[in-house]
């Protein structure tokens, strides 16, 4: 197994644990987010050098923003009243996506972002329409499957 393998799975050991905390009590702890941080920008600068996990970062950074603006406008336009992204998501679904930005190339990026958004709106709907409960959606836990996925994937390939 190649060295660029054994880094990618040094990513895994804060996320699967963020999962679960997820999952269970709703509830993401700054220490797995500070960690999966440093897990991050240790690997993308190992995998990619400082210079485009910097890139990376930058773009990346600039779609989450372009992104919760619009969530925002939406809001704005639908309640016309101004919101803060507190009332749509948590504090640590924003600090999970911005801690994800080194690792991930542009365009993968804007796959894993409509990826886990589409995992959020299928669980949405299961937990919702399906079983009729109103319970919001843990989108750390969701994003969480759909980046362990994406690191099973760039491993096995």
């Amino acid at each position: 197994m190649p060295v660029s393998n054994y880094i990618l799975l040094l990513l895994i050991i804060p996320v699967l644990p963020m999962i679960i905390s997820d999952f269970c009590l709703r509830r993401v702890t700054l220490a797995w987010l500070v960690i999966l941080a440093v897990c991050n920008i240790i690997t993308a600068t190992v995998l990619y050098g400082l210079r485009t996990a910097g890139i990376n970062f930058i773009f990346n950074f600039a779609v989450l923003i372009y992104m919760f603006l619009g969530v925002l406008l939406y809001v704005y336009i639908k309640s016309r009243k101004i919101a803060t992204i507190k009332h749509y998501a948590g504090l640590g679904d924003v600090l999970f996506f911005l801690v994800l930005t080194p690792i991930f190339e542009f365009r993968h990026f804007v796959y894993f972002l409509i990826g886990s958004c589409l995992a959020a709106l299928a669980w949405w709907l299961i937990i919702y329409v399906v079983w009729h409960k109103k319970r919001t959606v843990p989108l750390v836990g969701i994003s969480g499957c759909t980046f362990f996925l994406f690191i099973m994937i760039n491993i096995l390939i």
